[in-house]
């Protein structure tokens, strides 16, 4: 793990809004606190180039716990009514890039690659949707994020979060693992075809659930 205090290099700090990193600081010791968290890996201050941060996806804490050891914003996508939600509706339109109500997965698709080749950091949820209780595997993994990266050429941020079951509950421990950069040459892309880019979803989702036996064998 490392300390609760939020070191910001100049290459993070210029990609974050003060809002974001107030709230960056809070849900660290938030989740510390109430929910055990432990950070598996090194914290990652990226140099600049396009990247995505993949994780698996278990509550809706997963915003905050994917993002705990990045120096740098992320950004989600989302409906864009949850940016109405009282009180915290400003910090979600800084976490997040909208997407309209009845806008289509395509639409979806081409606003995260434009947010990867406008320089921000992508946050993804291969699976596409919540699975507590699951046990992931990679072929729980849809093809959106292989497209995502075939297309921006970006390079891919794993991280696991793991608790007991796969269910988020108030003190109960959670680990966080931190996978090391996998460059965009690593991913294997060829032709770009569909079913490329399948397999390759399916190669990144199966890198994200073994990164706690590769933590343990100190890979």
């Amino acid at each position: 793990g490392y300390s609760l205090k939020c070191h910001f290099d100049n290459r993070g700090e210029d990609k974050m809004s003060f809002l974001y990193r107030l709230a960056f600081i809070f849900a660290q010791i938030h989740y510390r606190l109430f929910y055990r968290v432990k950070i598996h890996g090194k914290k990652k201050s990226l140099p600049e180039g396009k990247y995505i941060l993949c994780a698996n996806h278990i509550s809706a804490h997963d915003i905050f716990l994917a993002a705990m050891g990045i120096n740098r914003q992320v950004f989600y996508l989302a409906k864009s009514e949850a940016t109405e939600i009282p009180l915290i509706g400003g910090l979600i339109r800084k976490m997040t890039i909208p997407i309209h109500r009845g806008a289509s997965d395509i639409s979806a698709i081409k606003s995260a690659i434009s947010a990867v080749n406008e320089g921000k950091l992508l946050g993804v949820f291969p699976q596409g949707t919540r699975m507590p209780g699951v046990i992931p595997s990679p072929e729980d993994a849809k093809s959106g994020i292989g497209l995502i990266a075939g297309r921006t050429k970006a390079s891919i941020i794993p991280v696991l979060i793991k608790t007991k079951d796969y269910k988020i509950k108030l003190f109960r421990r959670i680990d966080v693992y931190i996978g090391n950069i996998m460059p965009y040459e690593e991913l294997g892309f060829e032709h770009g075809g569909s079913a490329e880019m399948e397999k390759v979803s399916k190669y990144i989702f199966g890198r994200i659930c073994s990164l706690d036996k590769e933590s343990e064998a100190g890979v």
